[in-house]
């Protein structure tokens, strides 16, 4: 496989049980309880690779210590050798999870993203409501700048790239009660915009969002279905502005996005969509509210298509 894989992603949650009994007893995710310098920390596997539920001020976690998702972590036997063959500086190292070898890699090094080597942790996994992990949403100022980290130096191998972007089509017209109706269209306003890229890690992407170069012209049927490019482009530039460039959320992938979303709002889940819509890669999405977990932890759903390579990507 090139490049490096997915080994599991850290999440810091204000509130962890609540997490927890939304990965393990909603979605159905296997859950192994893992020590971690000292302490049992609940980890819960998807597809090949595991997600690590920390609460926010656990001293593994290195500052500033915001809820959300923290760090990622890669997989290679020898961390440290692994961070210097790349020349990625590393800030700390030790031992982590099930005493396995880690270090931390400057974030400055990898534009924002807070990465890992360690050696691999094997995370029993199962299909079930949501089957693997579909991407880790990175909100960044700097695409170009993180593929040279992650594909030139790390050899991650790009999925795809894609422009988001909403428009206002306006129309003006003239009716007069003696020559008739003259209507005239004004040229396409762009309201907003994302440039995705979507560089592979094992069986999961990073998807890169970086608000849209207002250089670039609208495209021929863009803006046309629902969605809500403008204010996703906002959240970004927002998350961007508060915190620096980085994780910003993490997505599930489900096979039945429709029959998932209301499930989980009758399990009690405060969710932002129950019913799946247009996302990236001609995916439906759906969001759950993060004032579930106390806030700041940002999660959703993505029924990948079927008919193309995306979708040819599902696994078992």
């Amino acid at each position: 496989m090139a490049g490096y894989a997915l080994n599991y992603l850290a999440l810091a949650a204000r509130e962890v049980e609540p997490v927890c009994r939304f990965l393990g007893e909603s979605l159905g995710l296997p859950r192994a309880d893992i020590v971690v310098q000292g302490r049992t920390i609940p980890f819960f596997g998807i597809g090949q690779a595991g997600l690590a539920v920390f609460d926010a001020e656990d001293a593994y976690l290195e500052e500033p210590r915001y809820p959300g998702v923290h760090h990622m972590a890669l997989g290679a036997t020898e961390p440290a050798a692994c961070a210097a063959r790349h020349s990625l500086p590393v800030t700390s190292a030790g031992a982590g999870p099930d005493g396995k070898r880690f270090v931390v890699i400057d974030p400055a090094a990898t534009v924002g993203i807070r990465t890992r080597f360690i050696e691999p942790l094997p995370i029993p996994a199962n299909a079930g409501a949501a089957y693997k992990i579909d991407h880790l949403g990175i909100a960044t100022n700097d695409n170009d700048g993180t593929v040279r980290v992650f594909t030139n130096n790390l050899g991650c191998p790009i999925q795809s790239t894609q422009t988001d972007i909403e428009i206002r089509n306006v129309t003006e017209s003239f009716i007069s009660d003696k020559y008739g109706a003259v209507y005239h269209a004004r040229p396409p306003q762009i309201l907003g915009g994302l440039r995705d890229v979507f560089i592979t890690i094992g069986d999961c992407e990073l998807e890169l969002l970086m608000d849209y170069d207002p250089r670039m012209k609208p495209k021929d049927q863009l803006g046309e279905q629902e969605g809500n490019t403008k204010g996703d482009q906002s959240a970004i530039a927002k998350f961007v502005a508060r915190r620096g460039p980085g994780l910003a959320h993490v997505a599930f992938a489900t096979r039945n996005i429709d029959a998932l979303l209301p499930k989980l709002a009758a399990d009690g889940w405060r969710m932002i969509d129950v019913v799946g819509r247009p996302g990236g890669r001609g995916s439906k999405i759906g969001f759950v509210h993060p004032a579930n977990f106390g806030g700041g932890l940002l999660m959703h759903f993505v029924e990948p298509q079927v008919d193309g390579g995306y979708g040819t990507r599902q696994t078992d």
